[in-house]
C-alpha cells in the first residue's frame, strides 16, 4: 500500500503533467492562428495603406495640374476683363482682336462673352454671334444666378457643367468689369472652358498615374455634389477625397487604384515562420515537460536578470519609462527622463502620463489600449516640460511582466527639430511646386538641375525640355556680355542679384522679368546650387506706361496736361533760341463754352472740347505743343521769330477756327469763339510758372476788352494785376472794418407818383480813394470769391432797414442785386433765409436782381436756387433787360416777378421827337411783361418827357434821377415822411 500511494501520486502527477501540456499545446495553437491572422490583417492594412497614399499623392499632383490650368484661363479672362475696364467703349473689331491672341494661348477656351448690363454685347469667336449676341441673360434663367454672383463679386466665379446656348455643355467662368475711368459697373466677362479639353489636358500632363479619377462640385453646402469628369460610379468603392481650390462653389476629386482596391492576401511566409515559430514553442514545451529545473536556479536567474535590467534601464542615455498599462501612472524613470522633464525621480514617479503629455483623457486612453494589446506600437505625441516648454516626441511603447504586473516599457526620443525640418522641408516643396513665380535651380557648373511649374507656365519650357541645359537658352540677345559679367561678378561678390532683365520664351515671344539670383553653399564654404527666382513683369510694364500716360496726358483730348506742358516749357527754356529766337505761350479760354454746356449736358461739352482740340491740333506746326489745362482753358507753346507777326497770325488763325460753326451730334450747333493770352520769353518772363501766369492775366485782359480777341502782357498788366491783389486784400477787412454802406434810389409809380419800393445800392468808404460804387471793385470780389460775404452783408443789412420801415408802418419793397457767383452757390438760398429770420423782415417785400446773362450762365444752379427763393415768398427781378438774351423761353421757364428795362433804351426816348424804332422795343417790353403777369420798372428816367412816354406805353413803374438819386437810409426817410432815426 505504502509503494501504491506514490504510484497513485505519481500516476496522477504525470496525467496531471500531461494535461497540463495538452491543454498548453491547444493554448499554443490558437494563439499561433491568433497572431497568424493577426499579422495577415496588420499586412493588409499596411498594404491598403500604402494604396490609400499613392492614391491621395495622385489625385494631389491632379488637383495641382487642374488648378494650374484653371488659374492660367483664368489669368487671360482677367487680362481681357481688364482690357475692357480701360477701353469700355471698346468696339466688336477690337474686342476680337484682343481675345483671339488671348485664345491663341490656350486650348481650354472654347468663346468669349462679354455681357454690358446683362445684354451680350461682344463675342468671340465670332461664329457664335449669331445665337448669343443680343442675349439678356434675363431671359437664361439657367445662368441668371452664376451672372449675379459674378455681379455682386469682385472675384471670378465658375459654374458647370452648364448648358450652353450655341449647344454643348461646358465651364464657364464669369469675372464682373467695371469702367475705370468713371469707376461704375460696366457688366461681365463670360469664359466658355472646354471641359473634355481641360481636364483630359489636367490627367495627362506629365506621368501618367496609375488611379481612377471623378470629379465633382456643388454650388452650396446645402446642394449634393454632381459628377462633372470621369468616372461616376468610383462612388461605390470607398475612393480617397481631395478637395479643390477653384474659384466659387466646392470641388472634389475622387480616386481609386486603377486595378481597385486589393483584398486580404494569404502570405505564405508568414505561416511557415509562424509554423517554425510554433514548433520551436512546442518543443520548448516539451523540454519543459521532461526537464525540470530547480527553483534556486530559477530564482538565480530572474534575480540576475532583474538586475542587468535595471542597469540598463537606469543608465541608458535614452529617455525610458516604466507605466502601468491601464492607469498610465508612471511606475519607473531613469535619469534621462529626469534631465529631459525637469521632475526628479521622487516626482515622476508620483505622476501620471497624462500630466506630461497634452492629448486628451480619451486620445490617451485609446493610445494606452492599443500599445497593451500590441496592437500599435509607434506614437507621436506632445509632452510638457516642467519649464512649461512643449516638444515633439516620438514614443516606442511595449507591454511587458513583471511580477505579475503588466507594465507599458516606453522609449522617447525628442524629435521636435526633426518635425520641423520635415515640415518646412515639405512647406518649401510645396511652395516651389505651386508658386505662379518661375523658379530655377542649376548646380555649381550652372546647368539646371530642377524647375517648378512656374517656370514652365512663363516660359513654355517643361522640365524635361531644360533639365541639364544651361540657363542661356532663355536668352533674349538684347543684353550684351558686359551686361551679364557685371551680373555674374555680383553674384560671386554679394552672393545674390536682383533686377529686370529680358528673355525669349520658347515660342519666341522676348519678354521682361524681374528676377533675383542667389547663391547655395554648403558648410565648407563651396557654391553648390544657384536658384534664380522670377516673374514676368508685361503686365507691369503695360500698367506703368498707361499710368505715366494719364499722368501727362489729358483723358478726354488726349494732348498734353499741364504737367507735360509744363516740363515741355522747361525744356524749351533751356534750348538754345538764337539771337532773334523766342518763346511764345498761348493762353487760351473758349467763349461760350458753359453756355452750351449747361444747356446741353457734360456729353455734348465734352464733344465739343475734343472737336476743338483737333480744330487746333490742325493749325500748330512741327515743334509746337497744344495742352488742355482743364475745362476750356487750352495753351499753345511756339517757338518764333522776334516780331509779334507770328503770334498775331497764328491768333487770329484760331479765333477764325473758333468761330466755325460746330456741328455736333444729336443735331446740336455750337457757336463759340475765343479769347487769347500772349506772354513771351524772355521779354516778359524768366521761367515756366510766370509765362503761364502771365498769359493768364493777358487772357484775362482779351476777355474784358470784348472777348473773342488777343492781347499781349505788359507791365500795365502786373500794376493792374497788383493793384487788384491790393484791393482784394482791402475787400476782405471792409466787413469787419464797417466801411461798407447802402444807398436808396426810389421806385415811384408813374400813374400815382407814390413810392413804391427803392432799390439798395451798395457803397464803399474807402480810407483813401473816398466813397466807391460797385464799378470799381465788384469784377475783384467776384473774382477772389469775396462776392459771398459782401452779399450776405447787403442781404442782410437791407432786410435790416426793411423791417424798420415795416415797424414804421411803410409796406416798400426793397431790391437788392445778386452776383452771378451767388445764383452759382446753392447754399445762397440758406443766406437770404437765415437773414430774414434774423431780421423779422417780410419776404414779400424783399426783391433780387439779377441780369440775363446771370440766368444763361448759370443755367444748372440757377433754376433750384431762384425756385426756393420763390417758395420763400421772395420775389425775382430782370435787371438791365434787353442788354442780353431777351428770350421768351427763360422768362416763362425761371420764376421771374418783374422786369427793369435798361436804362440805355429811356434814354433814346428822352428827346420831344423820340426814335420811334426805340419807343417800339420799349413798348414791346412792356407788352410782353404784361401778357406774362410780370411789372415792369423803367430805369434811368431823368425827365418828365421820358414819364410821360413811358406812362402812355403802359409803364407802371419808374426809377431815376428825376425821382432822387441814389442817397443813404436817413435821407431817403425824408422822402417818406418819417421820423430820421428810422
Amino acid at each position: 500500500m505504502q509503494q501504491a500511494v506514490p504510484s497513485a501520486l505519481d500516476s496522477v502527477a504525470r496525467r496531471s503533467a500531461r494535461v497540463g501540456f495538452i491543454y498548453n499545446i491547444l493554448i499554443s495553437i490558437m494563439v499561433f492562428v491568433l497572431v497568424v491572422a493577426s499579422v495577415e490583417f496588420w499586412l493588409y492594412q499596411q498594404e491598403h495603406d500604402k494604396q490609400i497614399d499613392k492614391v491621395r499623392a495622385a489625385l494631389l499632383a491632379y488637383r495641382s495640374r487642374i488648378e494650374l490650368n484653371v488659374t492660367q484661363n483664368m489669368d487671360l479672362s482677367y487680362g481681357l476683363a481688364t482690357y475692357i475696364s480701360l477701353n469700355p467703349e471698346l468696339t466688336q473689331e477690337a474686342f476680337a482682336e484682343f481675345a483671339a491672341q488671348l485664345m491663341s494661348q490656350s486650348t481650354h477656351i472654347l468663346n468669349f462673352g462679354a455681357a454690358r448690363n446683362w445684354v451680350i454685347s461682344h463675342v468671340y469667336p465670332e461664329s457664335v454671334g449669331e445665337t448669343l449676341l443680343g442675349t439678356d441673360y434675363h431671359d437664361v434663367p439657367s445662368q441668371l444666378e452664376s451672372v449675379r454672383n459674378a455681379h455682386a463679386s469682385d472675384k471670378p466665379v465658375i459654374s458647370g457643367p452648364v448648358e450652353l446656348l450655341q449647344g454643348g455643355t461646358a465651364l464657364i467662368a464669369r469675372q464682373s468689369i467695371t469702367n475705370a475711368r468713371k469707376h461704375l459697373p460696366w457688366g461681365v466677362l463670360s469664359t466658355v472652358l472646354d471641359i473634355e479639353a481641360l481636364f483630359t489636358d489636367s490627367f495627362t500632363q506629365g506621368e501618367r498615374l496609375p488611379v481612377q479619377v471623378a470629379l465633382e462640385g456643388r454650388r452650396r453646402l446645402t446642394e449634393s455634389f454632381k459628377p462633372i469628369y470621369g468616372t461616376p460610379q468610383i462612388h461605390t468603392q470607398d475612393p480617397v477625397i481631395v478637395t479643390m481650390s477653384l474659384p466659387s462653389g466646392q470641388w472634389r476629386l475622387l480616386g481609386i487604384p486603377e486595378d481597385g482596391w486589393h483584398g486580404v492576401r494569404w502570405h505564405p511566409r508568414v505561416w511557415l515562420m509562424g509554423v517554425i515559430v510554433l514548433g520551436f514553442w512546442l518543443g520548448g514545451l516539451y523540454g519543459r515537460y521532461n526537464a525540470g529545473r530547480s527553483f534556486a536556479q530559477s530564482i538565480g536567474r530572474v534575480v540576475d536578470d532583474s538586475h542587468r535590467f535595471r542597469s540598463i534601464f537606469k543608465r541608458h542615455d535614452a529617455v525610458m519609462l516604466l507605466l502601468d498599462a491601464k492607469s498610465g501612472d508612471i511606475v519607473d524613470a531613469n535619469d534621462s527622463a529626469q534631465q529631459f522633464y525637469g521632475y526628479d525621480h521622487a516626482t515622476l514617479t508620483s505622476m501620471r502620463i497624462s500630466d506630461i503629455n497634452t492629448h486628451t483623457e480619451s486620445a490617451l486612453r485609446q493610445s494606452l489600449s492599443q500599445a497593451r494589446q500590441r496592437d500599435k506600437n509607434y506614437f507621436i505625441f506632445t509632452h510638457r516640460l516642467k519649464s512649461g516648454e512643449v516638444r515633439q516626441v516620438e514614443v516606442h511603447s511595449s507591454p511587458i511582466t513583471i511580477g505579475h504586473v503588466k507594465l507599458l516599457f516606453s522609449v522617447i526620443h525628442d524629435v521636435s527639430e526633426r518635425l520641423e525640418v520635415e515640415r518646412k522641408l515639405m512647406l518649401n516643396a510645396k511652395i516651389f511646386e505651386q508658386s505662379s513665380e518661375g523658379v530655377l535651380v542649376t548646380d555649381a557648373d550652372a546647368k539646371i538641375v530642377a524647375v517648378n511649374g512656374g517656370f514652365s507656365a512663363i516660359t513654355g519650357y517643361q522640365e524635361e525640355d531644360v533639365l541639364g541645359n544651361d540657363p542661356s537658352i532663355l536668352n533674349s540677345g538684347r543684353h550684351d556680355k558686359a551686361f551679364f559679367r557685371a551680373m555674374w561678378e555680383e553674384v560671386a561678390q554679394q552672393g545674390r542679384w536682383k533686377g529686370e532683365i529680358w528673355n525669349r520664351r520658347k515660342d519666341g515671344v522676348v519678354y521682361p522679368q524681374l528676377l533675383s539670383i542667389s547663391v547655395v553653399k554648403n558648410d565648407a564654404g563651396e557654391v553648390v546650387n544657384y536658384v534664380g527666382v522670377f516673374s514676368d513683369i508685361s503686365k507691369l510694364k503695360d500698367s506703368e506706361k498707361k499710368l505715366i500716360d494719364l499722368a501727362h496726358y489729358d483723358a478726354l483730348t488726349g494732348l498734353p496736361n499741364r504737367l507735360l506742358l509744363a516740363s515741355r516749357t522747361r525744356q524749351a527754356l533751356k534750348m538754345p533760341m538764337g539771337a532773334h529766337g523766342k518763346l511764345a505761350l498761348m493762353f487760351l479760354d473758349l467763349d461760350q463754352f458753359k453756355f452750351v454746356n449747361d444747356s446741353h449736358g457734360h456729353a455734348v461739352g465734352d464733344e465739343l472740347l475734343k472737336l476743338v482740340s483737333q480744330r487746333l491740333y490742325g493749325l500748330l506746326r512741327e515743334g509746337d505743343t497744344l495742352a488742355r489745362l482743364g475745362g476750356d482753358e487750352f495753351v499753345v507753346l511756339r517757338l518764333i521769330h522776334s516780331d509779334k507777326a507770328a503770334c498775331v497770325s497764328l491768333s487770329e488763325d484760331i479765333i477764325q477756327a473758333m468761330n466755325r460753326l460746330f456741328v455736333l451730334s444729336g443735331g446740336v450747333d455750337a457757336q463759340i469763339g475765343v479769347s487769347i493770352g500772349i506772354a513771351q520769353y524772355p521779354d516778359n518772363a524768366a521761367n515756366t510758372e510766370e509765362l503761364l501766369t502771365f498769359a493768364d492775366s493777358a487772357m484775362y485782359f482779351a476777355k474784358k476788352s470784348g472777348r473773342n480777341t488777343y492781347a499781349f502782357y505788359n507791365d500795365a498788366l502786373t500794376v493792374e494785376a497788383n493793384n487788384k491783389l491790393r484791393l482784394a486784400v482791402e475787400l476782405r477787412q471792409c466787413v469787419q472794418n464797417e466801411e461798407l454802406e447802402l444807398f436808396y434810389q426810389p421806385q415811384v409809380d408813374l400813374v400815382t407818383g407814390n413810392i413804391i419800393g427803392v432799390e439798395a445800392l451798395l457803397r464803399w468808404h474807402h480810407p483813401e480813394r473816398g466813397v466807391l460804387s460797385p464799378f470799381h471793385f465788384i469784377d475783384v470780389a467776384e473774382e477772389r470769391s469775396i462776392i459771398h460775404d459782401i452779399t450776405q452783408w447787403v442781404v442782410e443789412t437791407g432786410c435790416r432797414q426793411l423791417k424798420q420801415w415795416q415797424d414804421a408802418g411803410l409796406m416798400v419793397s426793397l431790391a437788392v442785386n445778386i452776383s452771378p457767383r451767388n445764383l452759382a452757390d446753392i447754399t445762397f438760398t440758406q443766406v437770404v433765409a437765415e437773414a430774414l429770420e434774423k431780421t423779422g423782415a417780410d419776404p414779400r417785400f424783399l426783391e433780387l436782381e439779377i441780369t440775363e446773362n446771370t440766368l444763361i450762365e448759370n443755367q444748372a444752379s440757377a433754376l433750384k436756387v431762384l425756385e426756393q427763393l420763390r417758395e420763400k415768398g421772395v420775389g425775382i427781378a430782370i435787371d438791365d433787360f434787353g442788354t442780353g438774351y431777351s428770350s421768351m423761353a427763360y422768362l416763362k421757364r425761371y420764376p421771374i416777378s418783374k422786369l427793369k428795362i435798361d436804362r440805355h433804351f429811356i434814354k433814346d426816348i428822352q428827346s420831344e421827337a423820340p426814335d420811334e424804332e426805340e419807343v417800339a422795343i420799349v413798348s414791346a417790353m412792356i407788352a410782353m411783361a404784361d401778357s406774362l403777369g410780370m411789372g415792369v420798372v423803367a430805369e434811368g428816367i431823368e425827365t418828365t418827357h421820358q414819364q410821360a412816354i413811358l406812362r402812355e406805353l403802359g409803364c407802371t413803374f419808374g426809377q431815376g434821377f428825376l425821382y432822387s438819386r441814389p442817397v443813404p437810409a436817413d435821407e431817403i426817410a425824408e422822402l417818406f415822411g418819417i421820423d430820421e432815426s428810422l
